[in-house]
């Protein structure tokens, strides 16, 4: 946990240079203004220069790491989430009929509005765990695990901001290793592509937008089938991305590539 903290305090020390530049850039257009006031052009490039801080200023090891710190203090909360388990079994089989219709993954998240995750649904922040599930069903063609025990596992160990801020990716890892799964994980780019090619399925939790943390966070489980990738619940509609010939080329027709990759679990 030390390292961890270091590696943390490292990682914010970098943000904060990098805040203080975003500063005085900022501070540089307020004076190229008309009469010293910014305008509302101005504004959004300023607001542009805001967003772009996180993907670009602190490295993929820290932000995982304050993940699974916030994890590690939500457990500590040891709020129950029981309930949750009968009325969730309830309402997934409603959603049966389009999983079959999606081959056995699902792809539609938007519509998981009746499904409980913490103090979330499953349709705001229940990504990485679709992701998990799907990965698990991408290599053994079955549903072994039901989801709402999936989701009451997170609901103990996992989630973050009880849910809102969905789950650790490091918690996805650490249920895939108690399940038996042998996993590896990445966060450099450069470990990216050698990863990807020999495994048998992933994990990907990636920035939808590089320069735009406004857009959000998302994970997505990406299947292999004869050497080709293809990337499920991307856009939480029903479509999928791919196939491509590899991962470098499925990220480029992902959100018109503009993702970058945070991290990748590959199951081997």
């Amino acid at each position: 946990m030390a390292e961890e903290k270091k590696g943390i305090v490292a990682g914010i020390g970098k943000a904060v240079t990098g805040a203080a530049d975003l500063a005085g850039d900022c501070a540089k257009l307020a004076k190229e203004a008309i009469g010293g006031q910014p305008t509302k052009d101005t504004r959004n490039e300023m607001f542009k220069k805001i967003c772009a801080i996180i993907p670009n200023q602190i490295n993929n090891q820290t932000v995982l790491n304050v993940l699974d710190m916030m994890r590690k203090e939500q457990k500590l909360l040891m709020k129950n989430f029981e309930s949750h388990l009968k009325t969730n079994e309830a309402n997934i089989k409603k959603h049966a009929d389009s999983m079959k219709k999606a081959n056995g993954y699902v792809e539609d998240q938007n519509a998981w509005t009746d499904v409980a995750y913490g103090d979330a649904t499953m349709q705001y922040s229940g990504c990485e765990i679709f992701a998990t599930y799907n990965a698990i069903y991408n290599i053994t063609g079955k549903h072994d695990i039901p989801l709402q025990d999936m989701i009451s596992h997170y609901e103990k160990d996992g989630m973050v901001l009880s849910g809102k801020f969905g789950t650790a990716p490091k918690a996805i890892k650490d249920f895939l290793d108690k399940q038996g799964y042998k996993t590896e994980m990445a966060h450099e780019e450069a470990d990216f592509e050698p990863l990807a090619k020999k495994c048998k399925t992933m994990i990907m939790t990636m920035y939808n937008n590089k320069d735009d943390i406004s857009k959000e966070v998302h994970t997505v489980n990406i299947s292999k089938e004869n050497g080709k990738y293809t990337a499920h619940n991307v856009y939480c509609n029903g479509k999928v991305v791919g196939p491509a010939d590899s991962l470098t080329e499925l990220m480029k027709s992902v959100n018109g590539g503009k993702a970058k990759i945070i991290s990748l679990i590959g199951i081997l």
